[in-house]
């Protein structure tokens, strides 16, 4: 685990509002050149307005959602339908988008949002959230400098979301999904940054037994990778951070 992510994960156990969870965020992203995010989370399936944590200029996420912008966004749209990260561009997208969508990407573009990383994150309850990680700069830098560290990107985005939903949401306690000891524990490693090999050896079990505990482990979370896994099962209080 790099210095600059464990001083995040220190500084998010440690926030206590908005304020400090953007701080913690906005940090994070500046080690890496980049002085724009976005955190909206949909908590329910159910329209309504969504919680946002950014650090976006103000003028546009309040006329963002005076708008209602959310529900044309195409980011937005491929965020309900994906499940891994993908990288957009404004003046990409906009040759295949509607009027509508064409002027929202304009006006993104005027107040410093051009480009970015999306990262989904879907809970197995109804809720879909995502952080973006956004430019003004040229799409292609942004997609190098992110594909260098696309690992912690997307660890980054899971921590924040679950710290997120913890500490500024009302969420009704659903039954935990049951996991066995060995799939918590080899689950408890992997949010330790810990390879399957090194799990094995931790165990004291063979790599392709860790490998099976991890996949029954996603499917009794209904994920379908193992970042989604750890999430859920962070979520529900299974593992620890």
């Amino acid at each position: 685990m790099t210095p600059v992510f464990q001083t995040f994960i220190d500084r998010l156990h440690k926030s206590a509002g908005t304020a400090s969870l953007a701080a913690a965020m906005s940090d994070f992203a500046a080690n890496f050149g980049i002085n724009r995010f976005a955190y909206l989370g949909f908590p329910q399936p159910a329209p309504g307005k969504p919680v946002l944590i950014s650090t976006y200029p103000s003028q546009w996420t309040s006329y963002y959602f005076k708008r209602r912008y959310f529900d044309i966004d195409p980011v937005v749209a491929q965020v309900r339908n994906s499940l891994l990260p993908f990288h957009w561009d404004s003046e990409e997208a906009g040759r295949r988008a509607s009027s509508e969508q064409k002027r929202f990407f304009g006006e993104a573009t005027a107040f410093g949002i051009k480009c970015g990383l999306s990262v989904p994150i879907h809970d197995g309850k109804g809720g879909v959230a995502a952080i973006t990680f956004a430019s003004n700069g040229k799409a292609d830098i942004l997609k190098r400098t992110i594909d260098a560290h696309r690992h912690l990107f997307h660890l980054s985005a899971i921590y924040f979301h679950v710290h997120a939903r913890q500490k500024l949401e009302s969420i009704v306690d659903f039954a935990r999904p049951h996991l066995s000891p060995r799939e918590i524990g080899c689950l408890q490693w992997v949010v330790r940054g810990k390879s399957t090999w090194e799990i094995s050896q931790i165990l004291t079990i063979s790599r392709r037994t860790v490998v099976f505990h991890l996949e029954n482990a996603k499917r009794k979370l209904n994920a379908v990778t193992l970042a989604q896994a750890v999430a859920i099962a962070l979520q529900n209080g299974l593992i620890e951070f």
